[in-house]
């Protein structure tokens, strides 16, 4: 497993499995994402639309998916991707993502590190889950 983010607190506090820190946006970490899925073959374990928080109202996101490289692409996660991808850009079109105070920015970055940690913990109390 491992994990796309661009937030700074999942790097930091995350030893558990490898994380490729995205220098970037919100939608920088789902494009990243798909690019795994469909070059490098992998598999999304955590929904990237997980959390309740709207993909335009924050600027964090944090995928969990998998190391080991299928003999084709996983349609599933492609389309699950894809899918987030249509609705990232259809709220950010409505409405761009806020230039938040760094306080509210921290807030939101935990927010995503719980979510991240929680799914870590339930894929590895039962590695056969997937989050769709």
């Amino acid at each position: 497993m491992q994990i796309i983010t661009n937030n700074p607190m999942v790097k930091e506090k995350i030893k558990s499995c490898p994380v490729e820190f995205i220098d970037g946006t919100y939608a920088d970490v789902f494009k990243e994402t798909k690019r795994l899925v469909v070059e490098e073959r992998l598999v999304i374990l955590t929904h990237p639309l997980s959390g309740s928080i709207k993909p335009n109202e924050t600027y964090y996101k944090s995928i969990l998916i998998t190391t080991t490289q299928l003999q084709q692409i996983d349609m599933e996660s492609l389309d699950l991707i894809d899918n987030a991808l249509d609705v990232y850009e259809k709220f950010n079109k409505n409405r761009k993502t806020p230039q938040w105070t760094p306080q509210i920015l921290e807030d939101f970055a935990d927010i995503d590190l719980d979510l991240i940690e929680n799914a870590l913990s339930r894929i590895r109390f039962s590695p056969e889950l997937r989050f769709k």
